[in-house]
């Protein structure tokens, strides 16, 4: 991603420079991210039915502050809320039920630039990666969320300590937006790599179907914008923030990058790969 490195002068013609901030931060707010349906729209099995699940991967890292990443997992299987046996159909659509896999980012703050640069709160980086899935029923276990767990888990929070945690805040607002495209363009481009080595080697007792993976951002006013016209610039994405989805050379058809804001939201991810086609 070195061709996003280059920002900086052309982000000073388009800079909000009346920088927005609030003593402490604005008030903090509870997330959750929520699983809904997943459509099967050609099933994995040659049976009567597919039984398909999720696992999340939620995590979050704040810019500048060492320590701060934590990473968790949520899954259906541990909430013992699995489908039945054949419970999908092709053309059935399933409900993940409420609360059995959902990743919760309690107190976020949602920052204008000028709180970043001040110091008044740290920018925290959210996101999930979420692993839409087809139980096979070989193993009587939750083997698939274990491995991810500990296979995943760790990776992923030493990315994040690096990249964001232990990134210092830069002094000026052209850096600080420079900084975040940067390095979360690396953070995505770490992400496909062990994703793909992880999905290829764990030898799946239940198949991933397909990868969902969100950066949410949570800004406000002028940063917002700030990072929309720096990611277009950078070419990361289009047709903006909110509901861009990234193409990374080298990532399997089933793994889905989007990025958007921290707001009140609804993604839908098409996973149509030569095993089976859901839509998530």
């Amino acid at each position: 991603m070195k061709r996003l490195s280059a920002i900086g002068a052309l982000l000073v013609a388009v800079s909000l420079l009346g920088a927005a901030c609030t003593v402490g931060g604005p008030a903090p707010t509870d997330w959750k991210v929520k699983p809904a349906t997943i459509k099967v729209v050609t099933g994995e099995d040659m049976d009567a039915g597919d039984e398909p699940y999720v696992i999340q991967v939620g995590f979050r890292s704040k810019l500048g502050v060492a320590g701060s990443t934590h990473v968790q997992v949520a899954s259906q299987c541990r909430s013992g809320a699995l489908p039945a046996t054949d419970a999908a159909p092709n053309g059935t659509t399933v409900a993940v039920p409420a609360g059995s896999a959902d990743v919760a980012f309690p107190q976020a703050q949602n920052l204008d630039i000028g709180d970043v640069l001040l110091g008044t709160a740290p920018l925290e980086i959210f996101g999930t990666l979420t692993f839409v899935m087809e139980r096979d029923g070989i193993l009587d276990s939750c083997a698939m969320t274990d491995a991810f767990e500990s296979a995943l888990v760790p990776v992923m929070h030493d990315a994040l300590e690096t990249l964001i945690a232990s990134s210092p805040v830069p002094p000026t607002q052209e850096q600080l937006i420079s900084l975040i495209v940067d390095n979360i363009g690396n953070f995505l481009n770490a992400v496909g790599s062990f994703l793909a080595a992880i999905i290829e080697g764990l030898g799946n007792p239940d198949d991933v179907i397909g990868v969902g993976v969100q950066i949410l951002l949570p800004t406000a006013g002028a940063f917002t914008d700030l990072l929309n016209t720096a990611f277009s610039i950078g070419g990361v994405f289009l047709p903006g923030l909110e509901s861009g989805f990234i193409p990374i050379n080298g990532l399997p058809s089933s793994v889905k990058i989007r990025v958007g804001s921290l707001l009140p939201s609804a993604a839908t991810f098409d996973f149509d790969g030569d095993a089976a086609h859901y839509v998530y």
